[in-house]
């Protein structure tokens, strides 16, 4: 082999890397670019989502449920008072309303079930989280037969905590400023 030969074949075999080197580079930055974009799409839906979230809350739920039933009830009274209106468009508002007052009627039944619900884990006192809840069991023998007592602790975030239904550690927080 002539030197030409060898010189030629190492100026290709670089010139074939650099390009080689290129196009990896370019698919990793496309695939950066992609996953960036993939990333911006699931914030805008998370931040769509959280907007949706806070806007459905209970409390705004009932506000608009309770701002329709008024809002039908106006409507209701403006057709009666108007002579031109028909029976049949009065009761179909009349129908509107019921269907409003009974769905504000189950939000609220909603509301103070989860409300009760919700008392099982908020400290009696101050309405403080429950921390931790934990169960355990313990064996002993009595009069020659095993017994089994199962214990349960629950600890709030101020501090109270029960054991087996008895009050253990006081509420550090203070009292009156429950739910």
């Amino acid at each position: 082999m002539t030197n030409e030969i060898i010189f030629y074949t190492q100026i290709a075999s670089i010139i074939t890397f650099v390009v080689s080197l290129f196009v990896v580079y370019r698919v990793l930055v496309d695939q950066k670019d992609a996953t960036i974009q993939l990333l911006k799409e699931k914030i805008s839906i998370l931040s769509e989502q959280l907007t949706e979230a806070r806007s459905s809350t209970p409390d705004l739920l009932a506000q608009s449920l309770s701002a329709r039933v008024n809002l039908l009830q106006a409507e209701l009274g403006r057709l009666q008072e108007d002579n031109s209106s028909t029976q049949e468009q009065i009761k179909h508002k009349e129908n509107e309303l019921n269907i409003a007052r009974q769905n504000a009627e189950k939000l609220t039944r909603q509301v103070s079930h989860a409300q009760e619900l919700l008392q099982d884990f908020l400290c009696p006192h101050c309405g403080s989280a429950l921390a931790q809840r934990e169960y355990c069991s313990e064996s002993f023998e009595y009069n020659g037969r095993d017994v089994d007592i199962d214990h349960e602790f629950s600890l709030y975030e101020c501090g109270y905590s029960v054991i087996d239904g008895s009050p253990s550690d006081p509420c550090t927080k203070k009292a009156g400023h429950g739910v």
